[in-house]
């Protein structure tokens, strides 16, 4: 194995101290540009890598930010990670990326590695079922935080941290509203579980609506967050419901891209005999056939205010963003009256 080209050997190539290479590699503006530009020519011609481990030991510093999301195999997750890297990116920051694939045990393993590592902060989507214990056990001494971190999209009940969200309340309510302000009466909420703050929240909410307006919904089914459980609960209700007055309201847009499959499949055609409505407005929705009307949950943002957070070291609070409704073509048009 060659030996690693160091600091000395650009010195000895170039005629310079260590210490003067070390400046040119990171542009300092005190040397001429021929310095930096003959600098740079004999590290590449040597082969020179950059150890930023190192640096970051003399500096005493770690520029890695450490996210932590759930199952990639849910659409929004690749939302969330795009938006992420795009702010880490622009803050000049590291990504360290954890998947928990919806496991306790995977985010605990992660958690422990991103405070091993030193990371400058920790932003954090919990897993399903994750309550306060979990995360005082491992990032929290004292009661003071051993990495700054921040929660996002999920929130903990009484976990001292800063965590930002969507009103996942409203989310349900403007779901609910937007299904009888199309003139319907028979609703069902399929649900993601009820393992987690938003799937909570968010049927709390589309209930809340239903009953100010002296409704119920006809069944609440629960279910994994996947396009297999929407399918497979839509298929049943709508073979065992007839009626042309049906609004299917679901927890999320994975699940409704599962729910318009079996309207298809069962003859009833969505936007027109059944309506509709997801929430997340994730990418891919507004290419469903027909396009998914749904609920924003405005991801850059939340993403953003919660990088602000963790770098700047902010006390706990919540802060909510508010959910927007985007009509389209899966929700009927409301009949005359």
């Amino acid at each position: 194995m060659m030996a690693r080209v160091t600091l000395k050997d650009i010195a000895a190539a170039t005629g310079l101290s260590v210490s003067s290479v070390s400046l040119a590699l990171r542009g300092d503006k005190r040397f001429p540009k021929e310095t930096l530009d003959r600098v740079r020519a004999a590290a590449d011609s040597l082969g020179y890598i950059y150890n930023q481990g190192a640096a970051d030991l003399r500096m005493s510093r770690n520029n890695t930010i450490a996210v932590c999301l759930g199952e990639l195999s849910n659409p929004i997750f690749n939302d969330m990670l795009i938006s992420a890297e795009r702010e880490i990116h622009r803050r000049g920051r590291r990504l360290l990326l954890g998947i928990t694939r919806e496991s306790r045990e995977r985010q605990a393993d992660f958690l422990r590695q991103a405070l091993q590592i030193g990371c400058e902060a920790l932003l954090l989507c919990p897993a399903y079922g994750t309550t306060r214990s979990d995360l005082d056990e491992i990032l929290v001494r004292n009661g003071q935080p051993l990495l700054p971190t921040v929660l996002f999209f999920r929130s903990i009940e009484g976990f001292a941290a800063p965590q930002v969200v969507s009103d996942e309340f409203h989310a349900g309510q403007l779901s609910a509203r937007a299904a009888m302000d199309a003139g319907h009466r028979r609703m069902y909420w399929i649900g993601g579980g009820q393992e987690t703050s938003a799937s909570r929240l968010r049927e709390a909410g589309a209930v809340s609506a239903f009953r100010r307006a002296g409704l119920e919904p006809v069944r609440i089914l629960h279910g994994p967050t996947s396009r297999a459980f929407g399918f497979e609960a839509a298929t049943r209700i709508l073979s065992e419901d007839g009626a042309d007055d049906i609004a299917l309201l679901c927890f999320s847009d994975l699940i409704a891209l599962g729910v318009i499959s079996a309207c298809h499949k069962m003859g009833r055609r969505p936007g027109e005999d059944v309506s509709v409505i997801g929430c997340d407005d994730m990418n891919e929705v507004q290419f469903a056939v027909p396009p998914l009307t749904t609920i924003r949950t405005d991801i850059e943002h939340i993403i953003e205010r919660a990088m602000q957070a963790a770098v700047d070291r902010e006390e706990a609070g919540l802060t909510t963003f508010e959910p927007k409704l985007v009509l389209r073509e899966s929700l009927r048009v409301a009949p005359r009256t």
